[in-house]
């Protein structure tokens, strides 16, 4: 089940909020904390006429701040782009008062090449709200600078795997805690319930695997739900039977080093501007922008 199937709708959206404000999932707020505490330094990386380009917007909150920092001195458009029409709505009212040119895009990270025709260059692209970790690494970093010209430049925020095995444990049993916590199975089950499975039909699993790649051994977290009761959900006039001991598959999820990102962002020709890590190193936030002749 594709992870953009959890944010459709008025109650997809809702949804998404209640977990991304719920303590049992702190990932966001601490990521907009760093944010806000680094938008004093990042913005005097950020000089000359630019448009905003945000995906996968959210609520809005990290992209208003970025604004509120940016329009008096630079920013020409912002546009904002979420596979939720809804998200998309709620993100350009919460930046009513702003003034900047406001363009709203239903659009995932994998239509970039298509969103492009939309934007004018130079432009700061973002992706805020661990949506770096969504994404096998290799492949969005290509992705982005596929798209980016030499002017442009690339922020995105991401929770870290700590350096040492120790560190790492303690990620695990996080992990573990966060993706069973009750609100995040709600959030999870909520497409199969919205169509009619009972609440209590399923469990959420979650699971760190260790995933080669060009930049050494990442981890991933290998998501799935598991049906307890047998269930029937209704998709359009159509109905999916569901036995109990099925699983439905949720995709993997990806966190690396600190060290790891550095060397992903070298190996696909980009190189720092500004990075700012959260007190407790598991947070980062950084700013980027393709190498010369790369």
């Amino acid at each position: 089940m594709p992870d953009y199937f959890l944010y459709l709708g008025s109650s997809g959206v809702n949804n998404w909020l209640a977990l991304s404000e719920s303590d049992e999932f702190p990932i966001t707020a601490r990521l907009t904390e760093l944010l806000r505490q680094s938008l004093p330094s990042l913005t005097t990386y950020l000089r000359g006429i630019f448009s905003l380009v945000s995906i996968g917007v959210g609520s809005g909150e990290k992209e208003r701040m970025l604004l509120e920092a940016l329009v008096p001195r630079s920013t020409s458009t912002y546009y904002a782009v979420d596979i939720s029409r809804e998200m998309v709505d709620q993100a350009l009212k919460r930046v009513a008062d702003i003034n900047v040119e406001k363009i709203g895009l239903v659009a995932l990270l994998e239509d970039l090449a298509l969103i492009r025709q939309y934007w004018s260059p130079p432009i700061l692209l973002c992706l805020l709200g661990n949506n770096f970790g969504a994404h096998e690494p290799d492949w969005l970093l290509e992705t982005v600078h596929a798209q980016l010209k030499g002017n442009d430049m690339f922020l995105f925020d991401c929770h870290l795997l700590p350096a040492s095995r120790r560190s790492q444990a303690r990620v695990y049993e996080q992990v573990q805690q966060m993706y069973r916590a009750p609100s995040n199975l709600r959030f999870n089950l909520a497409p199969l319930v919205r169509r009619g499975m009972e609440p209590d039909s399923g469990i959420f699993h979650a699971d760190l695997v260790p995933v080669k790649t060009g930049s050494g051994t990442v981890y991933g977290i290998k998501r799935w739900l598991e049906i307890t009761k047998d269930s029937v959900i209704h998709c359009g006039a159509s109905q999916v039977f569901l036995k109990a001991g099925d699983t439905i598959n949720r995709g993997v999820t990806y966190k690396c080093t600190r060290s790891q990102i550095a060397d992903y962002l070298n190996r696909h020709g980009f190189q720092e501007s500004a990075f700012y890590l959260s007190p407790d190193e598991n947070y980062l936030l950084t700013l980027v922008r393709k190498q010369p002749h790369f």
